[in-house]
């Protein structure tokens, strides 16, 4: 990622389009792409999900939701407050028009055949014609996210541990040395750092995956291990469907359960038998979370796994997380 951003400054380009340009960034990088873009007297577009990242560089939101695109001054707190604030006062016009119209065709009812009062009822159905036409649409809202786990079988300490360990790939130069590290069932921790730092060396130590040059590390037996890393996604099958990745490693799982499991996480009907390479960034993450999670994990580690996620699905993944009932470690360059 620093690579393609050091080649779009290096054009010193007149307008700039940024696509989700802090996936995989460490906070220092962050930090200088903030004051980069601040420092620049250019136009500048970005597509992007890190709120806290909006925050210090962006003076206007354009939000794409439901085919139209609505204009906001200010940051992305701003964008969200007046959001919320037009939306109150679009329901409340709306309820208003609709009690209006209520009101009086209580009256058309009521004197429709009364030759008296006719007109006035002929009246007060051109007035309802008039509001119906002018009726405030009902405030669309998106479909719900959802990231459901599954509560995983409870195991005594200890479930993963690091005992006095190096870790890397050369004993003459390890990346880290003497490294204690406990992960039971009740653990929630990050791991933080400058990319290079050995973050994801150390977890693949930690699960085994990578052998300790020096010391122990220890797995419990009975202890699944559900693993989200930065590079999940390419380890699937673009031209296979949700469904297909399942039947591809659980052969013999019925379909009926595979997609109850894949629409716990928002992958349901047409989505879980669309081909991978047409879903958006969000959506295959969604299939990966719901693949590492299918055998109940009684331990967690996500690697980077907010990036490609947009708003609305990280609130979720936090909400999930918090009420997950396993350990927890987490790599993550996400200040939200």
């Amino acid at each position: 990622m620093r690579i393609a951003i050091a080649k779009v400054v290096f054009c010193e380009p007149e307008i700039l389009f940024l696509d989700e340009p802090t996936n995989h960034l460490d906070l220092v990088a962050l930090i200088w792409l903030e004051q980069y873009i601040k420092s620049l007297d250019i136009t500048v577009v970005i597509v992007s999900h890190a709120k806290d990242f909006l925050n210090e560089v962006v003076d206007e939101i354009i939000e794409l939701q439901n085919q139209k695109l609505t204009y906001y001054k200010g940051n992305f707190d701003q964008f969200e407050k007046t959001k919320v604030e037009q939306a109150k006062q679009r329901i409340r016009k709306r309820e208003s028009q609709l009690e209006e119209i209520a009101h009086m065709q209580k009256f058309v009812d009521q004197f429709r055949a009364n030759a008296k009062r006719a007109t006035m009822a002929q009246s007060r159905m051109k007035a309802i014609e008039k509001i119906k036409a002018e009726l405030q649409e009902e405030e669309f809202s998106e479909p719900s996210y959802v990231f459901k786990f599954p509560v995983p079988e409870r195991l005594q300490r200890p479930v993963l541990q690091m005992s006095d360990a190096d870790v890397g790939y050369s004993k003459d130069l390890p990346i880290l040395k003497k490294v204690n590290v406990d992960v039971d069932m009740d653990t929630r921790v990050a791991f933080v750092g400058p990319n290079g730092a050995g973050k994801s060396t150390l977890l693949n130590t930690l699960i085994g995956k990578l052998a300790a040059l020096e010391g122990k590390n220890f797995k419990h037996g009975k202890c699944n291990v559900g693993v989200f890393t930065q590079h999940h996604m390419e380890m699937l099958d673009p031209r296979l469907s949700a469904l297909e990745q399942f039947h591809r490693k659980w052969p013999t799982h019925k379909s009926e359960q595979v997609r109850r499991h894949l629409g716990s996480f928002g992958i349901s009907d047409v989505l879980a038998l669309r081909p991978l390479t047409l879903l958006s960034g969000g959506q295959k993450s969604r299939v990966s979370f719901a693949m590492i999670t299918y055998e109940a994990p009684q331990i967690l580690l996500l690697d980077e796994p907010t990036n490609h996620l947009d708003y609305d699905a990280i609130n979720a993944l936090i909400e999930s997380l918090q009420g997950y009932k396993g350990g927890l470690v987490i790599i993550s360059h996400d200040q939200y």
